[in-house]
């Protein structure tokens, strides 16, 4: 990643949060799940945090599988 929103660790952190159980029912450790979370944020900037949240599951999905 270049240039981050100043925002990044904030919202990352909130996402990581509302995402905790579902990663763990996947099997998925947090490094896992903050890298699609940060990858989420970068390509998604200008998007609301529940699209972004819908948009992890899926990756956190086809990680898992």
């Amino acid at each position: 990643m270049t240039e981050q929103d100043p925002n990044h660790e904030i919202v990352a952190a909130r996402l990581m949060q509302q995402l905790h159980g579902f990663a763990q029912g996947l099997g998925l450790d947090d490094e896992m799940v903050r890298h699609i979370v940060d990858r989420v944020i970068v390509d998604m900037p200008l998007t609301p945090d529940p699209d972004r949240a819908a948009e992890a599951r899926n990756w956190m999905l086809l990680a898992a599988g």
